[in-house]
């Protein structure tokens, strides 16, 4: 993962790198198209423009923007969950690994971000990094917004149809509602302030931690 200021004489990227936005991942893989110096605040940075699948041209700044390359040699930067994808449909008709892999898709397309779920991050920042999951939704672009970040495809439609992707999306979002009451609950109880961070959350987010209880 490259980001923050840079100080070598020369560029960490070049022309034509794959790129990902790990705060963005619904944006897709995107190809690096221009790479330029730059000063923020006296500092040495790089100004990137990256053409990304899903949400087009962007300008990135490293001061702020953290951007991860995509290795071009492994799984054509798909990613594990993509892996696992691609396998589940050439397996589809096996008797034996078809279902196997079923459950594997299942998982993948249910499971939340890791971050959510880091022991090792605290409970304030593991609330605020679910909470910022309730910018997907079951419906128009903001669904296969979700799909990409779930799967790492450029196109799920291609993998999955619409009415496939609600579904993934419903059992999703049911996980997401429970995980984020359950940080609550964990938090309150230990004193960890977490009522601000809720107080300007989505209204979904809140009913959730209130209708869910542990």
């Amino acid at each position: 993962m490259v980001g923050g200021s840079q100080s070598a004489s020369e560029s960490p990227w070049i022309f034509g790198d794959r790129v990902r936005m790990p705060s963005k991942p619904e944006w897709g893989v995107g190809t690096l198209t221009r790479v330029t110096r730059s000063q923020i605040k006296g500092e040495s940075c790089w100004s990137l423009t990256v053409r990304f699948p899903n949400a087009g041209i962007k300008t990135l700044n490293t001061s702020v923007a953290v951007l991860e390359r995509v290795d071009q040699t492994t799984d054509d930067g798909a990613g594990e969950a993509a892996v696992v994808i691609a396998k589940a449909h050439m397996a589809a008709d096996d008797e034996l690994f078809g279902p196997m892999a079923k459950k594997n898709v299942d998982a993948v397309m249910t499971d939340l971000p890791e971050p959510c779920r880091d022991p090792f991050r605290s409970l304030a920042a593991r609330v605020e990094l679910t909470l910022d999951l309730y910018r997907f939704a079951a419906t128009g672009r903001l669904l296969v917004d979700w799909a990409v970040a779930q799967t790492g495809l450029d196109d799920p439609l291609s993998q999955f149809n619409r009415q496939e992707l609600e579904t993934y999306f419903g059992r999703w979002s049911m996980e997401r509602d429970r995980h984020l009451a359950k940080l609550v609950h964990e938090a309150r109880q230990k004193g960890e302030p977490v009522d601000k961070l809720m107080a300007k959350g989505p209204s979904e987010a809140r009913t959730a931690a209130v209708r869910i209880r542990f």
